[in-house]
């Protein structure tokens, strides 16, 4: 998806709150800088950050202006000096690659990765401790513009599974350079449009990767080697809604004679989950 304006004004403002403690950064992907240079000059100006010639589409120097000046990134086709590398492996193991970064951006590459296991742990395994991963990920519509789409819960589970703290968890409507930061009412008003999901994490502990267990069923889980949670996303801002269906229409009744509050959603889960409080 390439380097929006949202995103320059995202990483200025994470700077000038010093959520970033280095200067080093890497990215999946060799991103274009997709922001109109006036408008690249406006955002950073704002944050008295000069820029006395015209900013280039090149997101090395960009991230130069941000305080990056360590900058590496990863794709298929070497663009722009990037390493080669598939992020449908494990880049440790396969590559032997082990240096770590300040920053990772995801800016719109791993839905187009098809083994989700290894591209988000190459991200964490890519990250130092109490470093930030940038995740920006297509969550509505965006129809076959990658392998994957990605609900609220997947950022909020992520998270959970590897104690990364949540610094910025936000979404823009129709690519327009607005952030609006998420909650599920603000997310119902839109989600019949496209819609991309920016979700900032703090890396804060040098523990390997977890693969996340889906909170809704984890009350139940017997399986080992996940990390359990107490959070019941049935009662949180993550809880799952329909967006016209219903789940009695699984019974064959017909739906428009029937009605499902939020009571009645939670009853169906604690039915399906035993132990479900």
């Amino acid at each position: 998806m390439g380097i929006n304006a949202e995103l320059v004004r995202l990483v200025a403002d994470l700077r000038a709150t010093h959520a970033f403690t280095g200067d080093s950064i890497i990215e999946m992907g060799a991103q274009d800088v997709c922001v109109a240079p006036e408008a690249v000059r406006q955002i950073l100006a704002e944050y008295r950050i000069d820029v006395s010639r015209s900013p280039s589409s090149d997101a090395s120097e960009l991230y130069g202006h941000l305080g990056f000046h360590r900058y590496r990134s990863i794709d298929a086709s070497g663009s722009r000096g990037a390493l080669v590398f598939d992020l449908n492996k494990d880049i440790r193991d396969y590559y032997q690659f082990l240096e770590t970064f300040d920053v990772v951006t995801n800016l719109g590459t791993v839905e187009h990765c098809f083994n989700q296991f290894a591209v988000f742990k190459n991200v964490h395994d890519l990250c130092k401790r109490y470093g930030v991963m940038i995740h920006a990920l297509p969550a509505q519509g965006n129809v076959n513009h990658g392998f994957y789409n990605y609900h609220p819960r997947f950022v909020a589970d992520l998270a959970a599974a590897n104690s990364y703290e949540m610094l910025e968890l936000s979404f823009t409507v129709d690519y327009k350079p607005v952030l609006i930061k998420y909650s599920k009412e603000e997310f119902k008003k839109w989600d019949s449009h496209d819609l991309l999901f920016y979700a900032v994490l703090r890396r804060t502990n040098d523990a390997a990767f977890n693969l996340p267990f889906d909170g809704m069923f984890a009350s139940s889980n017997r399986l080992s080697g996940y990390v359990s949670t107490s959070v019941d996303p049935l009662i949180t801002e993550f809880s799952p809604y329909l967006k016209g269906g219903s789940w009695e229409n699984t019974k064959g009744i017909r739906s428009d004679k029937v009605s499902l509050d939020g009571n009645r959603i939670k009853a169906f889960f604690r039915r399906l989950i035993p132990g479900l409080s």
